[in-house]
């Protein structure tokens, strides 16, 4: 049986790059041989439309669902990359009222990712989810090791992760002393969409005073700049490292140094693992230059 990491990407707000990261890191994780299901949970099925697919399950999240948290074979689809597998959303806005009535909602997929069909066979599961707050963003939550919560720099931004998705956190560990089931992932901050204005690298700073010392929160290292590459990548259905190269003269890192760096602080057991090797020189984090 596999050691699987569960990752569930979170966020009780939309349009932070949720989606966009759930399927980067999935595909570089494959790129990099490990063995790899994403899991689209959120009612609009964005990660599902992500890739290209060789084989295409008839059935999906709504199934699994239903079925209290079992995965079949039958569920998962393959996209064209290899290793690289999907559980698509095909549910409705009812999945969610209907799992709001489970008693065992809470622990629903953390129970489908721990059985055995899933342990055997995959290396790494990561789970999209909804920008909103619900059972379904809770589930997902629950059933991972590591949480990661894109935040963009700004204060509204800001805001609403300490409103909603931190909130959610406290929430979803306030039973955690009665049991270890009960606990969730430990939850890491990605600062996404970086652009170079001392706005920005203000607020960025907050947010690093702000937890420096928290005990249940982390903030990655890992930057993520703003770039076009990556909606690009999106919109050709392949990961943003094939796309955007390291190259000399570059003000920010490529998309290839940047998800590495993020993989690489994820799970540090592969660290130093490059799909086509080390760049010869690493671009320096973004920096803020201008004066706004």
């Amino acid at each position: 049986m596999r050691n699987t990491v569960v990752i569930s990407v979170v966020s009780t707000k939309g349009g932070v790059g949720k989606t966009t990261h759930a399927a980067n890191i999935g595909g570089l994780a494959a790129a990099l041989g490990m063995r790899t299901l994403l899991i689209d949970g959120d009612v609009q099925p964005s990660l599902s439309k992500y890739f290209t697919l060789d084989h295409a399950s008839d059935t999906g999240m709504a199934e699994v669902i239903s079925h209290g948290g079992l995965i079949r074979m039958a569920d998962i689809s393959r996209t064209n990359f290899e290793g690289l597998h999907i559980i698509r959303s095909n549910m409705t806005d009812a999945t969610q009222s209907w799992l709001k009535e489970r008693e065992d909602r809470l622990i629903l997929l953390k129970r489908a990712v721990r059985q055995t069909l899933v342990r055997d066979n995959y290396d790494l599961v990561v789970i999209d989810t909804q920008g909103a707050k619900g059972e379904l963003q809770r589930t997902a939550a629950m059933a991972a090791d590591i949480m990661l919560s894109p935040l963009r720099p700004d204060m509204m931004s800001y805001a609403e992760f300490h409103a909603g998705t931190l909130d959610m956190l406290n929430s979803l560990n306030s039973m955690a002393d009665l049991s270890a089931e009960l606990r969730s992932g430990s939850l890491c901050v990605l600062i996404n969409c970086m652009d170079r204005t001392r706005n920005a690298a203000a607020i960025t700073e907050t947010v690093r005073a702000d937890f420096r010392s928290h005990p249940n929160v982390r903030l990655l290292d890992t930057v993520v700049p703003q770039s076009t590459h990556y909606p690009t990548a999106r919109t050709m259905n392949m990961p943003v490292h094939m796309l955007d190269k390291p190259g000399t003269d570059r003000k920010t890192p490529s998309a290839y140094e940047t998800m590495h760096r993020l993989l690489h602080e994820l799970l540090p057991h592969m660290k130093g693992m490059w799909v086509d090797g080390e760049p010869l020189a690493v671009t320096p984090v973004v920096e803020a230059t201008n004066a706004n």
